[in-house]
């Protein structure tokens, strides 16, 4: 398995250039090309929400979600023209108007990997993007909280509970560990019907990753403290790990490690679900 094809959608977030950024630096790695894929909203579904009778309200309502809409595009184009600028990977550009859901379900299932912002950075621009990626593409999705550095991907902390959704990350993430100069495996319960910390190691030195278990460090810390503070001991700029284990509804609501990693992990992290 290779790393070919990276798809970053952009909808005008804070977020997007920094997240272009982390892709290009990807394909570079990978000889991969990057799609970039500019998210328009569609003026005329504001059109949606008003009546007949209220036709001077909705023709100010159209007038400002073109506004919106050309706005976004513009920004998009600027992300994407920043980006591109010189040499580099091979970059295209694609501009869909629309859905959201839809138009990164139909592109993202043609992608090795797709590269968003962290929702921490504005959660009502990135939440719709993030929540497609992860469910609508069956792709993993790496989430970039901010500026990565060039060798952002030298060092890769997997967090490991031995869950389909942690292995469905594992193995999108193989490019990415087989080239690693250091891999370390945190896991903080271990079910006896689950694979476990020493058997992931000895899978990925198969594969030639450089992979150790990193020691617990407090046992009485919450798993996504503990996780973000593994990494900061393994020195890793790069997290590992499965997306919702459980509901997304329950882990929104009552609060969970993925959301909990979403919101506040400091360094990128590749997800699957």
């Amino acid at each position: 398995m290779s790393i070919q094809h990276l798809l970053v959608p952009l909808n005008g977030h804070a977020g997007d250039a920094a997240a272009l950024d982390a892709a290009l630096r990807v394909a570079k790695r990978f000889d991969a090309s990057v799609e970039v894929l500019s998210l328009r909203p569609d003026p005329q579904r504001v059109l949606a929400y008003t009546g007949a009778e209220m036709a001077v309200a909705t023709s100010m309502l159209l007038e400002g979600a073109e506004k919106a809409s050309n706005e976004v595009a513009a920004r998009n184009r600027a992300v994407f023209e920043a980006a591109s600028a010189g040499t580099g990977p091979e970059v295209e550009f694609r501009e869909e108007t629309g859905s959201e859901t839809a138009a990164i379900g139909h592109r993202g299932t043609v992608a090795d990997l797709i590269v968003t912002p962290g929702p921490g950075q504005d959660p009502n621009a990135s939440r719709a993007v993030l929540e497609a990626a992860l469910f609508e593409t069956g792709r993993a999705v790496l989430i970039v909280p901010g500026p990565v550095a060039e060798d952002f991907a030298e060092r890769i902390l997997v967090a490991w509970d031995g869950g389909k959704e942690a292995s469905r990350s594992v193995a999108a993430a193989l490019p990415f560990l087989e080239a690693a100069t250091a891999v370390s495996v945190y896991t903080r319960d271990e079910g006896e019907d689950r694979c476990t910390a020493a058997e992931l190691v000895r899978y990925l030195s198969r594969h030639g990753a450089p992979a150790n278990r990193i020691a617990e460090d407090d046992p009485k810390q919450g798993v996504d403290a503990a996780i973000l503070t593994a990494a900061q001991r393994a020195n890793a700029g790069l997290i590992v790990m499965g997306g919702y284990s459980h509901s997304r509804f329950r882990e929104m609501i009552l609060g969970g490690v993925t959301e909990h990693m979403l919101f506040h992990s400091d360094r990128p992290v590749l997800m699957a679900h």
